[in-house]
């Protein structure tokens, strides 16, 4: 099928913080549909041909790279933006001063705070004050980005990974709560593992609101393949594209190809689900209802679509940390901030309520909370009981039962109320986070489940999105 040039100029933009042949691969590849780099006409920096500086952000990796398909061969080139260096590598030889990751923090975190905001309103000017992101009238309809992921929704990089004082270039929570939209992009792809997981639905929700521009989601609610298999994804993705697919039926075929069938996800306004390459360069793509957000699901289990909707949390669920001799409520918004994250000997607080309109808990019901670190297939054991020293209780029975995978159990802290109480909580000392072999920047976050006196209850419910704290 011949998919005709667009009726007006159409870009894409790619952002990697891992190795870049992904991105390299997409964009490349997309330009067959007579789409331009955004950055396409960017002059080189003097005496660095593959550089692109950006005047307002000088110091941010714009390079054109060129990198070939492991196994394949096939080579690919492009320009491509690189916050925490080219590959992730935590270095940008010429541009960034240090040869090591750790010398180069500065850089790094004024690169991903940076992307933080320029994902949603990807724009560049080249006009006579020169190139830069971030304002201008040429956007990018299409935003790929490939990196690290887990459950909470937030993207980073290779470098950024082991080093405690650089946080994600993309904080899912963080940015719904601070009410940012989409100015611009249309479609965006996410390369990366665990970022549309149902817990973090909610928040894409708020994302996809009556301000936004942005008509749908590609990405995964499980793990996604590294760098040159998603290449090989990307490839079998454009062609079915240029087949004549929808966008969502060639996610789907070209994950399912590349054996990711219980992986892919789609998330879309209603309006969008059938949108392809034909009717975007057409200018024809089809009106999305935003007032309120019609939103719906797609993966292998769900191929007609389920209608996503705001969900709360059956109880609430909360760490706290002791900052200063005073607890601090550990949130989506704050959980990055510098002293929220945790290392050993830290006290910490779990605090658990009943649900919004319930008085308090029953004497008791039981409840217990799984620890869980990353992901429960993560593949790194954990061990509450060398990790934590249980320190205090309020409202339940201070004789707290403590079970741990290393025994052959799920790491649990089993909890009886006691009395009628508004709220719970367990207070916690931190004996050595090493036991679970944990690096830096990776979430714990709880699972929960609670059993009144006469059965039923909650079961097993995961509390990534309010329950989330992050290593030092």
């Amino acid at each position: 099928m011949i998919v005709r040039p667009p009726a007006q100029p159409l870009f894409y933009v790619t952002i990697d913080g891992t190795k870049a042949i992904d991105s390299l691969v997409i964009g490349k590849m997309w330009q067959e549909f007579g789409w331009q780099n955004l950055l396409f006409d960017w002059k080189p920096a003097p005496g660095d041909i593959t550089r692109r500086i950006d005047r307002l952000h000088p110091e941010l990796p714009i390079r054109f790279m060129r990198e070939q398909i492991a196994g394949n061969g096939a080579s690919f080139g492009d320009i491509c933006i690189m916050p925490e260096g080219p590959d992730g590598t935590g270095v940008d030889k010429g541009n960034w001063p240090s040869t090591t990751q750790h010398g180069n923090i500065a850089q790094l975190n004024s690169s991903n705070d940076f992307i933080q905001s320029f994902v949603f309103s990807p724009r560049c000017d080249v006009g006579a004050a020169g190139q830069s992101l971030g304002a201008g009238a040429r956007v990018a309809d299409l935003v790929y980005l490939s990196s690290h992921g887990v459950r909470t929704g937030d993207m980073f990089g290779a470098a950024s990974e082991f080093i405690d004082e650089v946080d994600p270039f993309f904080i899912l929570a963080k940015s719904a709560a601070e009410g940012r939209h989409f100015d611009g992009v249309k479609w965006l792809i996410l390369s990366n593992c665990n970022t549309l997981v149902p817990e973090t639905h909610n928040d894409w929700l708020a994302l996809m609101d009556a301000n936004s521009s942005l008509r749908g989601i590609l990405g995964y609610h499980g793990a996604s393949v590294a760098a040159d298999g998603s290449a090989g994804a990307n490839v079998s993705f454009v062609k079915r594209l240029r087949q004549g697919a929808s966008i969502r039926d060639a996610w789907r075929a070209a994950n399912n190809a590349w054996h990711m069938s219980d992986r892919w996800v789609v998330l879309c306004h209603e309006g969008a689900k059938d949108d392809d390459l034909p009717t975007w360069n057409g200018a024809t793509l089809a009106p999305v209802s935003s007032a309120p957000a019609r939103v719906f699901f797609f993966d292998e289990a769900n191929l007609s679509g389920k209608p996503v909707v705001h969900i709360d949390d059956p109880f609430t669920v909360f760490w706290t940390k002791t900052v200063g001799g005073a607890p601090v409520k550990i949130t989506p918004r704050n959980r990055y901030d510098r002293g929220n994250k945790i290392k050993d000997g830290d006290v910490l607080g779990i605090t658990v309520a009943p649900p919004a309109g319930v008085a308090g808990f029953t004497a008791g019901t039981v409840i217990e909370l799984t620890l869980v670190l990353v992901r429960e297939d993560f593949g790194t054991p954990i061990d509450i009981r060398a990790m934590f020293e249980v320190i205090g209780t309020t409202g339940i029975d201070p004789k707290v039962a403590i079970t741990s995978v290393i025994k052959g159990q799920t790491d649990n802290w089993r909890l009886t109320v006691t009395g009628a109480p508004a709220s719970v909580s367990l207070a916690l000392s931190i004996r050595a986070l090493g036991a679970s072999g944990a690096t830096h920047n990776l979430p714990f976050w709880l699972k929960g489940q609670f059993t009144p006196p006469g059965g039923g209850g909650v079961k097993r419910y995961d509390f990534i999105h309010d329950a989330a704290i992050y290593l030092s």
